[in-house]
């Protein structure tokens, strides 16, 4: 019938379909992977939104959707047109220099600029880096310094 080198080629072969249709079959049932379209604001109606400038540190960045999240509040990037002018997101370096998105990370400070939407999120113009804003120095009183100076009245001031 078969010689033995026949045997063994039609074992390999049968084989290596049987192994191919059973990957094939797996990679059918798993499941797709669900992508997640880019959020951006292609329609804006400007009656309804109010003009924003935030100055903050970014509190997560969701790279799927394209999305920052600062103050709470999601920061979409904007591509519209609007009376003839198109009005596209610019993300920038603290110089000024244009960026991709990609570069910005959580804990980096940005100033936002753009447009406040009644459903919640920021339709941003500007998205640029800035150096960590000063914190105010408050100057506080002692409070036993403050207590003796409650306690005088005007008579025993006056008297000295």
């Amino acid at each position: 019938m078969f010689t033995r080198t026949q045997t063994r080629l039609l074992r390999w072969v049968t084989t290596v379909a049987l192994f191919g249709l059973l990957t094939s079959s797996l990679w059918a049932a798993a499941p797709a992977s669900e992508a997640v379209p880019l959020i951006c604001v292609t329609t804006i109606n400007f009656d309804e939104c109010e003009p924003v400038l935030i100055r903050a540190k970014i509190m997560d960045v969701d790279l799927k959707k394209g999305t920052l999240l600062v103050v709470e509040r999601e920061v979409r990037e904007m591509d519209v047109t609007s009376e003839g002018e198109r009005l596209k997101t610019a993300y920038l370096t603290i110089e000024g220099k244009p960026e991709p998105r990609a570069a910005f990370r959580p804990g980096q400070y940005v100033m936002v600029k753009g447009f406040q939407h009644s459903d919640g999120y920021i339709a941003a113009t500007v998205v640029q880096k800035i150096e960590k804003p000063a914190d105010k120095k408050v100057k506080y009183k002692p409070v036993a310094a403050a207590k003796k100076a409650s306690r005088r009245t005007p008579a025993a001031t006056a008297a000295k």
